[in-house]
């Protein structure tokens, strides 16, 4: 980028050889005395980088990019923010102007040469294993040998919501979208496929681009080759 800036020389030789004219280039300044880069909180970061972090010696970059996010929220929640605020598009698709500082073109590259320097450590969710799965409904079903009835009602009820969420990769929350109308709807008939028996799981509500108007149907395995009971559990 520095290197394209030397054709600035070429341009103004140009315009003198042909025109006979001094370049109008565009003034480089002087810059507003107010704050108007977010120079401010780009100084705060790196003290915050400095921080002892919960994995490493120091913070990470997303937990420093928090101040970036704090301010903006905090001005477009700001009588300023929220009048100067304009946008572009219709309603399903928006764009919004803001003349927030840490929004700014400068800001930007400070963020993007930041996260480049520093790089990032990613801590992800470790994934339930099929033995832990298997472990845990070995258990409930221990529990349930020994409980009456409104302890087994509990007990169907999680480990349902254990076996739909681990055989379909639900998150936590859409499993809660399972109709029991639904559910009963097409439990009544035998399905299989080549010999194999299969349930079918019914969502409904606004998952996977569905309006909330129809079922969004998962079809199941009702015994997995690992030994989950995915058809025992839901009936």
């Amino acid at each position: 980028m520095v290197a394209n800036h030397r054709s600035l020389g070429r341009l103004i030789q140009l315009a003198d050889i042909y025109t006979g004219r001094e370049a109008t280039l565009p003034m480089l300044g002087p810059y507003p005395t107010h704050d108007a880069f977010g120079v401010e909180v780009a100084v705060a970061m790196p003290l915050q980088s400095m921080q002892p972090g919960r994995y490493e010696q120091f913070s990470q970059f997303e937990t420093m990019r928090k101040l970036r996010s704090a301010y903006s929220n905090l001005f477009h929640a700001s009588s300023t923010g929220a009048t100067s605020m304009a946008t572009l598009g219709r309603v399903t698709a928006k764009t919004f102007l803001s003349h927030c500082s840490t929004q700014s073109l400068w800001f930007e590259q400070f963020a993007r040469g930041c996260l480049k320097r520093m790089g990032q450590t990613v801590h992800q969710d470790m994934a339930i294993s099929i033995q832990v799965i298997l472990e845990l409904l070995k258990l409930m079903e221990e529990e349930w040998a020994m409980s009456g009835d409104e302890q087994r009602d509990n007990l169907a009820l999680v480990g349902a919501y254990c076996c739909i969420a681990f055989g379909g990769s639900f998150r936590g929350h859409e499993v809660f979208l399972v109709d029991l109308y639904g559910l009963t709807k097409y439990s009544d008939s035998d399905l299989d496929l080549s010999g194999v028996p299969y349930l079918i799981i019914p969502l409904l509500g606004r998952f996977k681009n569905e309006t909330g108007e129809r079922y969004h149907l998962t079809p199941m395995v009702a015994t997995t080759s690992s030994g989950i009971q995915i058809g025992l559990w839901v009936k």
